[in-house]
This record gives C-alpha cells, sequence and structure tokens, in this order.
C-alpha cells in the first residue's frame, strides 16, 4: 500500500474513484479539457440565435472528435514510436484521451432530446451547457475532496475553477 493510500481517508478515495468511472479512467484532465470544449461550442453556437440543437450536437461530436485525434496523435509523435511497440502506444494513446469525447456525451445527449422534440431546442442548449457546468463542478469538488480538503476548502477551490472554467469558455467563444 502507498503512502498516498494509507493517508487518503476513505471518502476522498471514493470521491477520486467516483470521478475516474465517471470519465472512463485515470486521465480527468482530459475529461476536464473535453467538456470546457462542449462548454465553448455549445456556447458559441447558442449565442446564434438562428442555430438549433442538431447542428451544436454535430459540431460538439467532430469537435471533440477532431480534439481527441490531435491529442492522441500528439502523444503517439511524443513518444517516439519505438521499433515493435507502435501499435500498442498508438491504442494506449486513443484510449488515454477518450474521456475527451467521452465527457460530451451528457451534453450531447440533452441536445438530442432538443432535437428530437422531447424539449424546445434552444432549452436543450441551455441545459447542455448547465450540464457541462455541472460536470466541471463534479470533477472539480470530487478531486478537491480526493486530494483532502474539508467540504468547505472543496467548495470554494470548485467555486474558484468553475468560475475560471467559465472564463476560458468565455474568451474561447469571444476569441474563437
Amino acid at each position: 500500500m502507498s503512502h498516498d493510500e494509507l493517508t487518503t481517508p476513505l471518502l476522498e478515495t471514493r470521491s477520486y474513484l467516483m470521478v475516474r468511472t465517471l470519465v472512463g479512467g485515470m486521465n480527468v484532465a482530459s475529461a476536464v479539457y473535453g467538456t470546457v470544449i462542449s462548454l465553448a461550442v455549445i456556447g458559441a453556437w447558442y449565442a446564434d440565435e438562428t442555430s438549433g440543437a442538431l447542428e451544436t450536437l454535430l459540431s460538439v461530436l467532430a469537435t471533440l472528435f477532431v480534439f481527441w485525434v490531435a491529442h492522441a496523435y500528439a502523444h503517439v509523435v511524443g513518444q517516439g514510436l519505438p521499433v515493435g511497440g507502435s501499435r500498442l502506444q498508438i491504442k494506449h494513446a486513443f484510449q488515454h484521451d477518450w474521456p475527451i469525447v467521452q465527457s460530451g456525451f451528457l451534453p450531447m445527449l440533452i441536445l438530442g432530446l432538443g432535437e428530437l422534440g422531447v424539449m424546445g431546442e434552444r432549452v436543450a442548449m441551455l441545459m447542455a451547457l448547465g450540464a457541462g457546468i455541472l460536470l466541471l463542478s463534479l470533477f472539480c469538488l470530487t478531486m478537491a475532496r480526493a486530494a483532502g480538503r474539508n467540504w468547505q476548502q472543496a467548495l470554494g477551490i470548485t467555486g474558484a475553477l468553475v468560475a475560471l472554467g467559465i472564463l476560458v469558455v468565455v474568451l474561447e467563444i469571444n476569441l474563437g
């Protein structure tokens, strides 16, 4: 058992495992990155009052897919592809960065419901934005707890990090 496992209370360990389960692996950073990308794409489409849920959903999916491939490609190139290990490295790189795409599933599901008429398209776009912010909040809160922060500290850290994430999204929308 490692030192971290001995000093991390069970609640924090469960929190960290919950986030890892939610993002589908160890790469929480990729899930956060994908969530910010999703929020930026949805926010940009929402800013155009003529846009709808389907084009927003397709744009989120395409953008996340491109970023996923680009990140996996960068990892493969950055590792140098040694002889005999290239296929395994490529597979690992794509699996490692999959949370970039996976993090967009909930917002895309909500956008799909808007396209199907379960709710208004603009309402679906707003709800997808809300879902993305909720995901960011969940990632930040559970990681703060997993790092050993008490609830008050974790909530403060979460508020600051979510505000920073929203600022990044606003900058991406306005500068992109």
